[in-house]
């Protein structure tokens, strides 16, 4: 499903993850294959020459090579043979599993507010790339998020999208639905960044 060279180059990308983004997904792994899913995954990964990695090792606040991250979620595709809508629905799953992710996003029930603290939350899980809110219209209930410097697969936009949406479900008040969609893709629309459309009732 993926190429020798796509591996590499996510092997070179330089910058850093926050060990708690694998647990997050292995939940789903394992809820999706609860047997030995994840354990697949992992020879995947040493398959596709991550020789050092062991899930169990893992700890939530270390940090590690942001290319072992995205690896991670296409070995998972690559194992089970996943399509792109699976992955999204993994991002919606990973918030859910985190609870300093529910508590960071309901401390901001003001969209304004919110907007700001977007950068402060990707700082303090990514050492690389830059989230920032690009505009906001209160009265259209419409934001706009855009990705710049954290492009590593097509497959991985649809992860931000579902894990987006999600989490910013929790800042939304009871009864409200909230939907997020790309409609500025770095892979496909020759762009150096990805913008996220964010809509809320």
């Amino acid at each position: 499903m993926f190429s020798e060279r796509e591996i590499q180059n996510l092997l070179r990308r330089k910058g850093d993850i926050r060990g708690v983004a694998f647990k997050s997904i292995a939940g789903y792994i394992e809820k999706k294959n609860p047997v030995d899913g994840l354990k697949k995954v992992e020879n995947q990964m040493q398959e596709w020459g991550v020789k050092d990695f062991q899930y169990q090792n893992i700890k939530d606040t270390a940090w590690y090579p942001i290319g072992w991250g995205a690896l991670f979620v296409l070995s998972a595709m690559e194992v089970f043979n996943w399509d792109e809508q699976e992955i999204r629905k993994m991002g919606e799953n990973a918030p859910k599993a985190s609870i300093i992710v529910k508590l960071f996003f309901k401390l901001f029930p003001d969209v304004e507010k919110l907007a700001k603290q977007i950068p402060v939350f990707w700082q303090k899980n990514y050492t690389v790339g830059k989230a920032e809110v690009s505009k906001i219209d209160k009265k259209k209930r419409e934001m706009f998020i855009k990705y710049t410097d954290c492009s590593y697969h097509p497959a991985l936009c649809k992860f931000i999208e579902g894990y987006s949406e999600r989490a910013l479900q929790f800042a939304m008040p009871l009864g409200s639905v909230l939907t997020v969609r790309e409609i500025e893709c770095s892979f496909k629309d020759n762009v150096p960044y990805d913008l996220y459309q964010v809509n809320w009732t």
